[in-house]
């Protein structure tokens, strides 16, 4: 047993230094060389670039919550998207859970429009957002009262309309008696970090 695991424990040992002599070979014992390495390696997990107004077509890959979802674009990138117009519950907020996975059946794993409206202080696009069938994701949280209109950021008739009718019709969120607002919700918790948004 014991000669076993030494001949697998020398093969081990011979593989990696084949690597390695292979890698000098190539490279030569250029310190450079391997930062370079390291250092694309880390610019890959940059964040996307993007400018007001442009518009993408990303794969779904993440939802954060009711309102922040993670998308590809066409060339791998990753972006973070808040959707502009709502403020959904919070994950640790009443109706947190239930928003995050409305919004997940709407758009996880689909392919959908974005166009940037502008980027927040997190570095996310703040983005409009359509299905590929043109359904206003936005517009379709708020019917479903699975998130509050964001006025102080957009003052739109429609959006306050469909806000208003879920409430008098008490579905989602609306059901409950005094549903707390994310923004209020955030500042009675102001340790919240990002990744609790």
């Amino acid at each position: 047993m014991r000669n076993k695991l030494s001949i697998l424990l020398i093969a081990i040992f011979l593989l990696a230094s084949c690597d390695n002599a292979s890698f000098h070979r190539k490279h030569g014992n250029n310190p450079s060389v391997q930062d370079k390495q390291i250092t694309n390696k880390k610019a890959k997990k940059e964040t996307f670039q993007f400018k007001k107004g442009e518009e993408y077509s990303v794969k779904v890959v993440g939802i954060s919550d009711g309102d922040t979802f993670t998308g590809l674009t066409d060339d791998n990138q990753q972006i973070k998207c808040r959707i502009y117009g709502i403020d959904a519950p919070e994950k640790r907020q009443a109706f947190g859970n239930v928003s995050k996975q409305t919004l997940s059946d709407l758009i996880f794993g689909k392919q959908v429009q974005i166009k940037i409206q502008n980027k927040d202080r997190w570095q996310r696009a703040v983005v409009w957002v359509y299905s590929s069938d043109k359904k206003d994701i936005c517009a379709e949280m708020l019917k479903a009262g699975m998130a509050w209109h964001y006025k102080k950021y957009d003052n739109s008739d429609e959006y306050a309309e469909l806000e208003n009718k879920a409430r008098q019709n008490r579905i989602g969120l609306w059901h409950d008696n005094s549903p707390i607002p994310p923004w209020n919700f955030r500042k009675q918790n102001k340790s919240m970090d990002v990744n609790d948004r």
